[in-house]
């Protein structure tokens, strides 16, 4: 006997670690093997863009799938686990999915440079920093490749690429602001 078990998807995935990614809409749901729905609908799973530049569909990665929230026309990133529940929180301005148990991460963060005397006002500067953490979301490595950043460029919607990359087992490569590779251990 042949049993349908939903209808009227937008798009599905294959499966990976035991749930598929399912879309209706502009929500994204996984469901199970059995085909039970085990993260409900929800506009908050984070699709990325592959090389090519299209989107991808969410998916976990080491027990982990990227959750975003927009806060002052901001994408942030965090992790959910495979029940749904946020385990990461979003406070990510980009984030990479999670590979042998690490994550690169980066933040933004204003610091104030100085003050204008004639207006009153603070002059602050917006970095950027990237950081490898594990998949309860500790920090493994220092803060790295700290540089400046915009936030309209960020509110538009262009998320600061990453200048760090694994290259081998707890090991990360980063490009500095002369071109030129550090590698780090953790």
């Amino acid at each position: 006997m042949n049993a349908q078990l939903m209808q009227d998807l937008d798009h599905i995935e294959n499966f990976n670690e035991g749930l598929a990614a399912i879309k209706k809409g502009d929500q994204w749901a996984f469901m199970d093997k059995d085909g039970n729905i085990v993260i409900d609908f929800r506009s908050d799973l984070a699709s990325l863009k592959d090389e090519n530049g299209q989107k991808t569909s969410p998916i976990f990665h080491n027990g982990r799938a990227l959750k975003m929230k927009t806060i002052d026309n901001i994408k942030l990133y965090g992790y959910i686990d495979n029940a749904g529940k946020e385990v990461i929180n979003c406070e990510f301005v980009s984030a990479t999915p999670f590979s042998n148990g690490f994550a690169i991460v980066m933040i933004y963060y204003k610091e104030v440079v100085g003050k204008n005397k004639a207006l009153g006002k603070d002059v602050v500067s917006y970095q950027i920093e990237e950081y490898v953490i594990d998949i309860n979301g500790k920090a493994l490595t220092p803060r790295l490749n700290k540089r400046i950043f915009a936030p309209q460029k960020m509110k538009s919607g262009d998320a600061p690429e990453f200048a760090s990359r694994f290259i081998g087992e707890r090991m990360i490569a980063v490009e500095t602001e002369n071109q030129k590779w550090d590698v780090y251990k953790f």
